[in-house]
């Protein structure tokens, strides 16, 4: 895969292709079935969609060649690798977190894994930044009551644990391509809820415009009640003729399975609208505290972006010796509120 992302990042857009036959099919056939599979009755269908879904892996292949290399996360770690000691706050979370994520307990549990040291896996977690009072250094003095900014990671969650950095990057890439389709199948989803939005509303308005019409007519002896009357017909009708004209263009849409193939391959040829990645690192002292690059140690992370949603994560490898059935933070629960 290294040598793929490498290619695809020298190579000219003029080739004609990067992946094989067989792998452009088997994506294909990935984004029919999870988009809709009448897709199929389309002639040429594949040769249509081959090119977008080629765009797609690329950018998501150039993506995930961003993250930075694996980190080992143990409790030797945690006291020596300033990185480990940021991403955590305590050496207890971090054996909690890996000792009781269903994900990374099934994946240890295995045959085949049974002969691995470690695990791989793509830690998740949010990134907050806020500003504390506390103290600071200045020169061979030590002041009180300085503002400070702080970097705390939280709600960390390991994604599709795996025997090799290789293997966590490669199901990244699947993964992102499949946003990719499902944001397609949001897109119709919205187009739907939408166009039902209308036509509840332009229901709505008929119905409203007949009463006021029965009231006018029940009203036309009298000049003054018929006049405001006759008034909110005219606006009615003019809210009317807004809501008709917009459920007509709605209706207008993805009328046949065609403007769905148009629709995907839209999607997939923009997936850097609805996929990102970049390389982030805070410059942390003790205590998370943000400091200067020649005080502290940078702590990098990748700013993943999947639709609306933003995380920030870190490959991390981890001893499959230092899971535990029941970690020291689950202990303590236990024994608190446990029978």
């Amino acid at each position: 895969m290294f040598s793929l992302i490498k290619r695809l990042i020298s190579t000219d857009k003029s080739h004609t292709s990067v992946y094989s036959r067989d792998e452009l099919d088997s994506h294909i056939d990935m984004a029919v079935e999870h988009f809709d599979s009448r897709l199929k009755l389309i002639s040429g269908y594949r040769k249509k969609l081959a090119p977008a879904v080629e765009q797609a892996l690329i950018h998501a292949d150039a993506l995930i060649a961003r993250l930075p290399d694996s980190i080992d996360v143990n409790l030797k770690a945690y006291s020596s690798d300033p990185r480990v000691y940021a991403y955590f706050g305590s050496a207890d979370q971090m054996e909690h977190l890996f000792s009781h994520s269903q994900e990374f307990r099934e994946f240890a549990k295995k045959p085949e894994s049974f002969p691995l040291t470690h695990g791989y896996a793509l830690m998740v977690m949010s990134r907050q930044e806020k500003s504390v009072l506390g103290h600071a250094q200045r020169g061979d003095m030590i002041q009180s009551e300085v503002m400070q900014q702080v970097v705390n990671f939280t709600g960390h969650q390991l994604v599709k644990p795996s025997a090799s950095e290789e293997g966590v990057r490669y199901d990244l890439r699947e993964r992102a391509f499949q946003h990719m389709v499902a944001e397609a199948v949001l897109k119709v989803a919205r187009h739907a809820e939408k166009k039902a939005d209308l036509e509840r509303e332009r229901i709505h308005l008929k119905m409203a415009l007949k009463t006021l019409q029965a009231e006018h007519g029940a009203l036309d002896f009298v000049a003054e009640e018929a006049h405001q009357t006759q008034h909110k017909i005219g606006q009615l009708r003019k809210q009317l003729a807004k809501v008709e004209l917009k459920h007509d263009k709605a209706s207008r849409g993805l009328e046949s399975i065609n403007e769905y193939l148009e629709l995907l391959i839209n999607v997939l040829n923009h997936s850097d609208e609805y996929c990102g990645l970049e390389n982030r690192s805070d410059c942390l002292g003790q205590h998370n505290v943000v400091v200067d690059p020649d005080v502290g140690s940078e702590v990098p992370y990748a700013e993943i972006r999947i639709g609306e949603l933003q995380r920030y994560g870190v490959i991390v490898r981890y001893p499959l010796n230092e899971l535990k059935d029941q970690s020291r933070i689950a202990s303590q629960v236990h024994s608190i509120y446990g029978q």
